[in-house]
């Protein structure tokens, strides 16, 4: 997704309407004419599963309270006619000659597809086993599950309305609201690994989101400086190192990509698993290189034996990130509070790092390193990574002069783990937030606020903060290409 091209108005009847596409304005739009949305009516299987019956339920629900009306909800084995959302798996598939390749792999993938005037909203999964409704807060596997996203997607970003927050920004009824000519969106893999950085004409950020763990989320930005000098944070799932490789490839055109500075906050697998596996794979090793690790790692004690986490198992990769300096010929820094890393206009600070002293109340989270960026004296960001309480704390206390940024990266991808009130000192006013439709919508399988995580509770806070929808970028929808500094809108 870019910006400012994804962000368009639409005139309609006199009304100004701010639409979003995920992917930019789509090109079949061109020419097709578009309809309200209170003349489309729903249509499931006569044999809906659970998902499926609960997706259209959602959808109806916020169909009638944004446009006034409810539309009728039919089965497949009615007539077809013009107009129509088509909800799940159903006979109309066959009818308008549209295939979706389903699979038990695809439980979190979901489709969104215009065949003239039947817009689907298909999730891409097949269940593993048969599986019984028994009780809350157990994960519904029909192999529906995907449609159940299509419709929160079809709510925030063609209805615009945020159904968390219960916000509609723009006003608080309109029956004319039209549907797009092209409403089409595939939150798949192989959709996400296709989508590369846009080279701009300045500097930009780019927020890469995981093309593979869909029921996850994972850290990693790249900054391209207006030199054209890479900065990369963190990395994200070791899965998806080509992934990233390639992107930093698509921001050095004709050359090995060259990245002058790794900042890398700490030893969870979305953050350190591409930069360990480009360490282990000489044929990825091979396609770029790294000038300078930047880290503060403390002794393997603290991962094996004494931290909330502790496990053996994060012996190894703490060793192949040290080990960095061999197999990449990587310098290696350790940082300390104060320090200051300086690439062409950008300047990280170092506010937090993790202590000894405070082992026994850390889990591997609050072991995260904090950056505070100054880009060109004309924007800070603070990058709180997966900062929990005792980052929190620690930053109220010891930095509380230093916490006050334009930009903020949502600390734990929103998890609720960093206070309000840390988030009231910062004031920023625009929020990065990478994070998956899954925990973004709370749901793990029984509706909103099931999965547990405080997902929910941070975007009301956030809200309540006074940030606006539109200043806050997540890469939900995909990759996001934003220019420095990040336009407040």
């Amino acid at each position: 997704m870019t910006f400012p091209a994804n962000f368009i108005i639409i005139i309609d009847n006199n009304i100004l309407r701010q639409c979003t596409f995920p992917f930019g304005m789509p090109k079949k739009m061109k020419g097709i004419a578009m309809k309200k949305i209170t003349d489309f009516r729903i249509v499931i299987s006569q044999h809906a599963t659970m998902n499926e019956k609960r997706a259209a339920a959602f959808l109806s629900h916020y169909i009638k309270l944004v446009c006034g009306k409810k539309p009728l909800t039919v089965t497949d084995d009615a007539p077809a006619v013009p107009a129509e959302i088509i909800v799940g798996e159903t006979l109309r598939e066959r009818e308008d000659g549209v295939t979706f390749e389903r699979d038990v792999s695809r439980l979190w993938e979901y489709e969104i597809r215009r065949i003239r005037d039947h817009v689907y909203l298909c999730g891409l999964g097949r269940p593993a086993e048969p599986k019984p409704y028994t009780s809350a807060y157990r994960l519904i596997d029909d192999g529906a599950y995907g449609t159940v996203f299509a419709a929160y997607h079809f709510v925030e970003e063609i209805l615009g309305y945020d159904f968390i927050y219960e916000v509609y920004d723009s006003y608080p009824e309109n029956p004319d609201l039209l549907m797009p000519g092209a409403p089409d969106f595939s939150y798949t893999k192989e959709a996400l690994r296709a989508e590369l950085p846009e080279l701009t004409d300045g500097a930009a950020l780019y927020s890469v989101p995981s093309s593979e763990v869909l029921n996850w989320n994972m850290c990693c930005f790249i900054i391209r400086t207006k030199g054209g000098k890479l900065i990369v944070i963190d990395g994200g799932h070791e899965v998806d190192a080509d992934h990233v490789v390639r992107c930093l490839e698509a921001l050095s055109p004709g050359k090995i990509p060259c990245v002058s500075a790794w900042l890398f906050s700490h030893l969870h697998e979305d953050h350190y698993g591409v930069y360990k596996k480009i360490c282990e794979v000489p044929a990825l090793a091979s396609r770029i290189r790294v000038e300078n690790f930047y880290h503060h790692l403390l002794p393997e004690e603290f991962y094996t034996r004494l931290s909330k986490e502790a496990n053996p198992d994060f012996k190894l990769p703490r060793e192949i990130l040290l080990a960095s300096g061999k197999t990449l010929g990587a310098v290696l820094h350790e940082v300390n509070p104060g320090d200051r890393i300086t690439v062409d206009e950008a300047t990280f600070e170092v506010l937090h790092v993790p202590k000894m002293e405070d082992a026994a109340e850390m889990n591997m989270n609050d072991s995260s390193v904090i950056y505070r960026m100054d880009y060109d004296g004309k924007q800070s960001m603070l990058f709180l990574a997966d900062a929990e309480w005792v980052c929190s704390n620690d930053l109220l206390e010891r930095f509380s002069d230093r916490l006050k940024s334009d930009v903020v990266q949502v600390g734990h991808h929103g998890c609720g783990n960093v206070s309000k009130a840390c988030y009231e000192k910062i004031g920023a006013d625009v929020y990065l937030w990478q994070i998956g439709n899954r925990f973004w919508y709370g749901d793990n399988g029984e509706g909103l606020n099931t999965h547990n995580t405080g997902v929910i509770r941070t975007r009301c806070y956030i809200r309540e903060l006074g940030a606006r929808l539109p200043n806050i970028y997540r890469d939900t929808n995909g990759l996001l290409t934003l220019p420095l500094p990040i336009p407040v809108r």
